[in-house]
């Protein structure tokens, strides 16, 4: 599923894969239109591989 995501002084409006959200978010991106990503699952996800030390 597609997220969109804004930037403040870019007019444009982007979209952006769920799992990528946090990393455009640490750049500065917003999510927009009230969406609520569930890329916080897919993190949570990968910790819980990388405690039982499955790759």
């Amino acid at each position: 599923m597609a997220v969109q995501m804004q930037h403040d002084g870019i007019d444009e409006v982007i979209e952006v894969a769920e799992i990528s959200v946090p990393t455009y978010e640490r750049s500065g991106w917003r999510v927009v239109g009230g969406q609520t990503p569930a890329a916080n699952e897919t993190k949570a996800a990968g910790n819980a591989r990388r405690q039982t030390g499955e790759n």
